[in-house]
């Protein structure tokens, strides 16, 4: 089976398309260069990824944008800028605002290929997550902004991605979609917690940047390059405003309806001893002579009881029709970590990590965001070596990952 196309792949395609062919004024002549470059093939493969890259240098910086949402979609913005400066700058924002006003009145070869390439980023992440995906809602923009004292010329293409984090119950997580991510020095990728999320925990934490003393508090948290990242990540878990306090909220209601029924309750009670105090009291005949219904009562349950007993007794038990359930095997009352560490022993301690998925028969995706969170918890350790994982228990790890002062 041939590996599936990697979303990196696609979007340093994005890269690609989106980072080239400003015009740029040629010194001395004021004339623009050829737009040409928005014209080259956007055919993703592992070898054109790092070009890609290189080739995004007609920008100052590339920001991926990324806001998801509480029912697990995300808007995605790619940011360009780049500063007007020098001798040329008049004659750059001229070429530049002269390709804004063309951007964004016709949609060019560029905004299609931006397009094009942003579906085929939702279909491989559908692909490679077993979620449904779909990319929608495109926009495009460009102008000149100043910001500090410099102008800038900015150009933004942006979608929706329906479908781009996993979703469980209160927690919304997003990772999954990225394979062998890499981003130059000049680009950055900035996840923000959208309206009723806050950030949890994010992975690597070790490079995560954000503004306030604590990640709950924070909105976006970026992530700068030169970075090569492993699988799953970057890795965002949110959870969504008001899960924490629901319980607290159910709580109180309840209790405001115990204690509004205990106000009843003695209200009734009130009500009736005043009634009991204030009046002359049941009169002989009254409690001499009861009614017909109170007398039958007891005749009528004690014939209700009688039936009930007979129908049970001509009934088999529920313990005699059913039967007994299959008793659960040791492989299913295991945990899936569990049996992550179980399977890695039974291999000599260490194993790769794509052989972990075959053996389980779990998505690549599952497999990779449970081995994140079993390596936060010291569970396991992970060595990238070119482009395997390998998974390692405490006290198997390979030779070179070792301290020199272990013995």
């Amino acid at each position: 089976m041939n590996r599936p196309v990697s979303v990196v792949a696609v979007v340093l395609v994005v890269l690609c398309v989106a980072g080239l062919g400003v015009p740029t004024a040629v010194a001395g002549t004021g004339a623009t260069s050829d737009p040409s470059p928005y014209a080259q093939s956007i055919a993703p493969t592992e070898t054109q990824s790092q070009p890609a890259i290189v080739q995004s240098q007609d920008f100052d910086q590339t920001t991926f944008e990324i806001t998801v949402h509480q029912n697990g979609s995300a808007t995605w913005t790619i940011r360009h800028e780049r500063r007007f400066g020098g001798e040329n700058a008049s004659e750059e924002r001229d070429a530049f605002e002269e390709f804004a006003e063309e951007f964004e009145s016709e949609e060019s070869d560029l905004y299609q290929r931006f397009v094009n390439s942003s579906k085929a980023m939702a279909a491989s992440g559908a692909e490679q997550t077993d979620r449904e995906m779909e990319a929608t809602n495109f926009r495009r923009s460009a102008r000149v902004e100043e910001q500090l004292g410099t102008t800038h010329g900015i150009v933004e293409m942006s979608f929706t991605w329906e479908g781009f984090a996993r979703v469980d119950g209160g927690t919304v997580t997003v990772g999954d979609v990225f394979e062998d991510l890499y981003i130059a020095d000049d680009q950055v990728i900035e996840v923000e917690a959208g309206d009723g999320l806050t950030f949890e925990r994010v992975d690597p934490e070790a490079d995560a940047q954000y503004a306030g003393n604590s990640l709950e508090n924070a909105d976006t948290v970026r992530w700068s390059g030169e970075q090569q990242f492993l699988d799953g990540q970057p890795r965002a878990v949110f959870v969504r405003d008001g899960v924490a306090e629901g319980s607290a909220v159910t709580w109180q209601l309840a209790a405001a309806g115990l204690l509004a029924l205990a106000v009843v309750v003695g209200a009734v009670w009130y009500h009736r001893r005043r009634t009991n105090d204030d009046g002359d009291g049941p009169t002989p005949d009254a409690v001499a002579e009861p009614d017909d219904s109170e007398a039958s009562a007891p005749a009528a349950a004690a014939a209700t009881a009688a039936a009930t007993e007979r129908d049970t007794d001509d009934e088999p038990s529920a313990q005699e029709t059913q039967p007994e359930p299959d008793p659960l095997t040791d492989e299913e009352l295991l945990t899936d970590e569990d049996r992550v560490v179980k399977l890695i022993r039974e291999n000599g301690g260490r194993m790769k990590q794509v052989n972990i998925v075959e053996e389980t028969g779990w998505s690549k995706s599952k497999v990779s965001m449970l081995l994140s969170d079993m390596e936060e918890d010291g569970t396991i350790s992970k060595l990238r070596v070119g482009r395997e994982n390998i998974i390692s228990l405490d006290g198997f790890e390979p030779e070179a990952t070792k301290s020199p002062f272990e013995e």
